[in-house]
Parts: structure tokens; C-alpha cells; sequence
């Protein structure tokens, strides 16, 4: 702030200057008072507000993730194949179930193709202008599945693998060069007994093949597998198409892929490798050797969620504890020692509501079959928070491994409970968003009253000096004629 007269006092020679600075810093110092402490308060608690709002959102993640997929319904995969091979993965789906199946890989999927020999040379891979058609059929709606692959004139072998390659189809154009030309093979990408559907088709040609070197387009026409694959009527050698097999206790099931997830229920397979075989049965079939895959409840898996919830839990107990904790008085002045929410009721009351709803939540299945937190071996601490005793909570799990898991990850269980609960703070528009608004609004409030106290100050120190210089001139005045009347 800048003073409008820096010398009151010089006509008297008595110290205004220091008289209007103390006077004006008294009104500072009172008008401060009353908007200084406001606007730090507000922002201690808009901080203590965000610190909440994320340690609850830090929770409400952590909850979520052992809702999701059934995180807390964890299955162990036992397969019995040799280690330093693998036939087939397994993984247990949420829906899984203890089951025990003897697997054996009889045929891995494998992709449609089809290759020939080109007899070109560098001096003759170039080929005529036309377009060439890929089709793989139809889809389940009936929409032809197909792109059409434009040939300039003296395009390379190498450049028409490359445009044929530009699709959304999934087909490959490869080529491999060897001493007397170039094996082009082109793959479907479909694999399953059911995707030979590959044609491709040769149009609009410009005619200028056999002259100077120039290529036939039409060396590229595949009329489709006629289902023989001895009858290779074309200049294209065909590959089918299969389907992945593999015999689960005796009975065959197929994929058009080497993963089975529709197929078997509760469970993943990805097929790797046929397994060995070394036997024929009476007819002369080949006897593949079959491994045991075995599902069935992980204890551990199942007791480290838990325990990862109970930490999950007390680590949002105790970032409110610490917003919590009060502040101390010395002389009656506030040292705001304590938490950003010291003392704040709202915070202590949503810490009395997860408390009661984590102590007394029940689950009952089926009707009669009811169990809480208490009897599977979590209990509360002195301070608030959770302990877990693991023996106790596996003994649960033998005991009743469905109704353990639906209590706490279930549809209805305590997590989904608890995320909608803790939804209401941490949501757009909830609690804690209106709070944090109010309280920018608080300090937007305080800010604009401090510009008004600077605009006030300037205004009454001009006032106090008009008032000093008045007064200066006076007792000048009064001084000179007191001299004069001397002599």
C-alpha cells in the first residue's frame, strides 16, 4: 500500500508518521483477525476434506477389485502333464467349481492356406494391371466377408504381397525366394473345420501378360477347397483348415480355436501341444495319453484377499483417525497440532456408520444358513480397527467355502454393500464434492473481503493523514506564534 504523504509531522516536528503507522496497523490487525483465521481454517479443512475423499477412494478401488469377477471365489488348477512340457493351461473361470477331468490334446486348430511356386525371375516379377478379389464367405448375418486388392502395371510380387496384406480380414500374404523363384503362400487367418471358405478371384485384367516379361494376374485364382484335398484341380496347393480336438474322460470336444471356454463350463483351456502317443486300440486308433486336470477351492488365495480387505480397511480407520485428532489449546490459543478435520463431526460420524455396518452385517444363504464377520475369525481392536485369525477363517472355508465367499463378494455381500455406501462421499456431486464447494466458496468469500480491507486501509490512512496534516499545520501555526510573541 502506498502512503499518500510520507513526512506528517515535519511542520511540528512531533512523530505522526509513527502514530498513523501504529494506528493503521491496529486496524490491520483487526480486520486480519476476522478474515486471516477463516480463510486458513477453510483451507485446512478443504485439505483435510480431499485427504478423506481420497483415502476413501483408495478403499472403494480396493473393494471393487475383490467384487470384481469373483475375485474372492479363487480356484487352484492342478495338472498333472511332465514340467518341462506344457500340453494344455487351464485357467478357473468365477463360476469354476471343484471338478477332476482326465484331458488328452488330440489335434491343435490350424488356419486355412493355400501356396504355390511362381517360376519369375528378377527380370519377370513384374506383373499385369487387374484387380484381385479375396472372400472367406459369409458371416453369421450373411454379410460377404471380402476386400478387393487393386494391381498396377509392373507391380512386383513383393509389392502385391504387401497391398494384399493391407486388410481387415486377418489374411497374409508371405512369400519366400529361393534359387529358382518365389513359394507365395497365402493364409486365411480362420482356422476350424468349418472356415475353407478362401477364394480369390482375378478381374479387369489389362492384358498384358507374355509381352516383355509382364506376369499373369491369373496365376492368383483360386476357385475354393473342394473338400478333397487330393483334388488340387489349380496351381495351388491346399492346406485345410481344422478344428482343435481334445478328449475330456473319453468324450471329444472341438474348437474352431485352441481355446475351449464355451465348451467346458467353470473353466479356460488353451490347447499347446498333441500329447504323446505311443498306443493303437484293437481298431488301430491312435490312444493319446491323457493328463489329470484337477480344480478345487484355494484356502490361501481366499484368506490373502481377505487379509489384503482387513488392511484395506484399517488403513482407511486410521487416515480418519488422523484427520480426526484434535488440536491443543495453549492460553486458550488454538496450536492446530491436530488432524485437518480435528474434531469435525461429519467425519466422526462416518466412521461410527462403516463401523456399525462392518459389526453387524449378517449373510444368510439359502434360508438358513447365516454367518457374520465374528465367526469367521475377524474381529475389531481396541482402536477400531480389524485383525484377521487366518486358522480360523480357513476352517470357515472348509466348513462352507460358498457361503464364505457370497458374504463378503457376493451380490448381496458386505463389499458390494460397502462400495455403495462409500459411494455417496466419493461420487460427482456427493458429500464430499458439495462440501469441497461450500468451502471454495468460503474462501472466495474471505479473499474478496481481504481486497476490500486493502481498499479500506488505503482509504482510512488518507483519512488519518488528512487528519495528522490538519493537525501538524496547527500546532505549526500555534508554534510560530508562540515564538513570535516571545520576542
Amino acid at each position: 500500500m502506498t502512503s499518500l504523504v510520507t513526512s506528517a509531522g515535519a511542520a511540528s516536528g512531533i512523530d505522526f508518521e509513527s502514530i498513523i503507522s501504529a494506528t493503521v496497523e491496529a486496524k490491520r490487525a483487526t480486520l486480519e483477525n476476522n478474515t486471516t483465521t477463516r480463510k486458513e481454517e477453510a483451507n485446512i479443512e478443504l485439505s483435510g476434506v480431499g485427504k478423506l475423499k481420497s483415502a476413501l477412494e483408495t478403499f472403494q478401488k480396493s473393494i471393487q477389485a475383490f467384487t470384481e469377477d469373483n475375485a474372492f471365489n479363487q480356484r487352484s488348477v492342478t495338472i498333472d502333464q511332465p514340467s518341462d512340457t506344457t500340453y494344455f493351461t487351464v485357467e478357473a473361470d468365477e463360476d469354476a467349481s471343484n471338478m477332476s477331468y482326465d484331458i488328452a490334446v488330440k489335434q491343435l486348430a490350424s488356419t486355412e492356406k493355400v501356396s504355390q511356386f511362381l517360376n519369375i525371375t528378377d527380370d519377370t516379377n513384374k506383373f499385369e494391371a487387374g484387380t484381385l478379389k479375396f472372400s472367406l464367405g459369409t458371416d453369421e448375418n450373411g454379410k460377404e466377408l471380402s476386400f478387393e486388392v487393386n494391381i498396377q502395371e509392373g507391380d512386383s510380387i513383393e509389392l502385391i504381397r504387401r497391398r494384399i496384406n493391407d486388410n481387415d480380414l486377418g489374411i497374409t500374404a508371405n512369400i519366400v525366394q529361393g534359387k529358382d523363384g518365389y513359394k507365395l503362400t497365402i493364409d486365411s487367418g480362420k482356422s476350424g473345420d468349418e472356415n475353407n471358405n478362401l477364394t480369390i478371384s482375378v478381374s479387369n485384367t489389362s492384358g498384358t501378360a507374355g509381352t516383355d516379361g509382364v506376369q499373369s494376374l491369373d496365376i492368383f485364382a483360386y476357385d475354393g477347397y473342394s473338400g478333397d484335398e487330393e483334388d488340387n484341380t489349380s496351381t495351388w496347393t491346399h492346406t485345410a483348415a481344422k478344428s482343435a480336438i481334445i478328449s475330456v474322460d473319453g468324450t471329444d470336444v472341438y474348437s474352431d480355436t485352441n481355446v475351449f471356454d464355451e465348451q467346458l463350463s467353470g473353466i479356460t483351456l488353451t490347447a499347446k501341444k498333441v500329447t504323446a502317443s505311443d498306443q493303437t486300440d484293437s481298431n488301430d486308433n491312435t490312444l493319446y495319453n491323457t493328463y489329470n486336470m484337477t480344480i478345487s477351492e484355494d484356502y490361501d488365495a481366499v484368506t490373502k484377499k481377505m487379509e489384503e480387505f482387513v488392511n484395506a480397511y484399517n488403513t482407511l480407520i486410521s487416515t480418519m483417525d488422523d484427520l480426526y485428532k484434535h488440536n491443543t489449546y495453549t492460553d486458550g490459543e488454538n496450536n492446530y497440532d491436530g488432524g485437518e478435520l480435528a474434531g469435525d463431526s461429519s467425519l466422526r460420524s462416518l466412521k461410527s456408520q462403516l463401523q456399525n455396518f462392518v459389526s453387524s452385517f449378517g449373510f444368510t444363504e439359502g434360508g438358513t444358513n447365516r454367518t457374520s464377520i465374528y465367526n469367521m475369525g475377524v474381529e475389531f481392536k481396541s482402536d477400531g480397527t480389524l485383525t484377521l485369525d487366518s486358522t480360523e477363517f480357513k476352517e470357515q472355508l472348509s466348513d462352507n467355502f460358498n457361503l464364505v465367499v457370497n458374504a463378503f463378494s457376493g451380490e448381496d455381500g458386505m463389499l458390494s454393500q460397502l462400495d455403495a455406501m462409500v459411494e455417496e462421499y466419493t461420487k460427482s456431486g456427493g458429500v464430499l464434492d458439495q462440501r469441497e464447494e461450500s468451502l471454495n466458496e468460503t474462501i472466495s468469500d474471505v479473499e474478496a473481503k481481504e481486497a476490500d480491507n486493502e481498499t479500506y486501509l488505503e482509504e482510512y490512512e488518507a483519512s488519518l493523514r488528512q487528519k495528522y496534516a490538519n493537525l501538524d499545520n496547527l500546532i505549526s501555526n500555534y508554534n510560530n506564534s508562540l515564538n513570535y510573541l516571545n520576542f
